[in-house]
């Protein structure tokens, strides 16, 4: 039998970063600094991440923008909760979105987040920091590279993973994008996190058009959506009633 080429190679689970990284140890080195220790974010704790852990006891979760890591941290600690071993692979540039860099006003500290130096963001360094002061290096592995060439990456090494949360860009071109082409990366029974729904508009038109044109059900509140065919799963929205 001729050995696999490295287009058609399998991903082993839960060994993404020796895949990616050829064995190098990427948080070699990195001492936390606890003064700088910042888990800003949206939406991070929302119970949905927990539930499908446990649900689904993945050995693969793909994150497709992390910011601060706030969510993927939230996500590994639920992992050794249950007792689980897995890896977190967060996609990100952590150079920011259009959002962050056009801020001002009431939000300008989503553009001072970006710490740019020398014009260019360091997030990046802010993301290792809370991940090691959190102690989940273990299970996250940071991909800094944009959606679209990350899914190349994974599609060409066959990864499927049961998780997959989308949490990137908001303009409903690229969350189509995202979500078309991480779909493919979803296990068959596995659950697609969307944030933002409702939030903004370009989420929750990318997210109801992939719903209807692919026949999946879609289930959404403010905030956060979920695309799944696994009916084994009891997911519901929170009716909101303005008061």
């Amino acid at each position: 039998m001729n050995s696999p080429t490295n287009s058609e190679r399998p991903a082993t689970p839960g060994r993404l970063r020796d895949l990616i990284f050829r064995g190098q140890d990427i948080y070699a080195g990195l001492a936390p600094d606890p003064t700088k220790v910042d888990m800003q974010g949206w939406g991070s704790d929302h119970g949905i991440f927990a539930y499908c852990i446990e649900r689904l006891q993945p050995k693969l979760i793909i994150e497709v923008g992390s910011w601060k890591g706030r969510s993927a941290i939230n996500m590994a600690r639920a992992m050794q909760d249950f007792g689980m071993d897995g890896e977190i692979l967060c996609i990100d540039t952590w150079l920011g979105s259009p959002e962050h860099w056009l801020a001002d006003g009431a939000v300008e500290a989503w553009r001072s987040s970006l710490g740019i130096v020398h014009g260019y963001p360091t997030l990046y360094n802010t993301f290792l920091n809370n991940v090691v002061a959190s102690q989940c290096q273990r299970i996250i592995t940071p991909l800094p590279l944009p959606s679209e060439s990350a899914f190349f990456v994974l599609q060409r090494l066959g990864v499927k993973a049961p998780i997959i949360y989308i949490d990137a860009g908001h303009e409903y071109e690229s969350v189509s994008r995202d979500i078309a082409l991480y779909w493919q990366l979803l296990a068959p029974d596995g659950v697609m996190i969307l944030d933002d729904y409702i939030t903004f508009p370009g989420v929750t038109r990318a997210a109801t058009e992939f719903a209807l044109r692919e026949g999946i059900p879609l289930i959404g509140e403010p905030g956060k959506a979920v695309l799944t065919r696994n009916a084994s799963l009891s997911i519901t929205t929170k009716i909101i009633v303005d008061e």
